[in-house]
């Protein structure tokens, strides 16, 4: 009876694991295929305000969309993902295990013109600086971390 039951139960527990995985995807950006995945870490999740005022922000949501502002332009949509291996493990780049940086790419949703067209892609880096307590984006949107 013991042996039935795991033979039913393993399909059920593969299928969860599977699922459990972030779906990677391929995004040409400027001649260069990256992969990627929307499943973004949670701590970098969060609004990137302009040397700790307000605007111009950066915000990026748990379900890979967000917005980015310019210098004295409206809040721009974005679509998110970020950069991942083959089995969708998020790529760092590590300078000590308190400073690391994630590659994100976005892509421009309506409103942006000029720089920043609809549809065209792009790529940020969020810089983790978990000695100082914050994280940063273009090295002047910054967010505090939670202690």
């Amino acid at each position: 009876m013991k042996k039935v039951f795991l033979i039913l139960l393993l399909p059920l527990l593969a299928a969860g694991c599977l699922h459990a995985q972030s779906k990677v995807e391929t995004i040409n950006l400027k001649g260069r295929d990256y992969t990627v995945s929307k499943d973004l870490p949670a701590e970098i999740l969060g609004v990137y305000e302009y040397e700790d005022k307000v605007e111009p922000i950066v915000e990026i949501r748990k379900d890979g969309t967000g917005v980015f502002q310019p210098h004295m332009s409206p809040k721009i949509p974005i679509k998110i993902w970020i950069d991942v291996d083959e089995k969708g493990a998020p790529r760092r780049e590590v300078g000590t295990p308190q400073r690391y940086r994630y590659t994100l790419l976005i892509q421009y949703g309506p409103g942006g013109g000029g720089n920043y067209k609809e549809g065209d892609y792009d790529l940020l880096d969020v810089t983790m600086l978990k000695d100082e307590g914050k994280a940063m984006i273009l090295g002047e949107r910054i967010r505090k971390l939670k202690s």
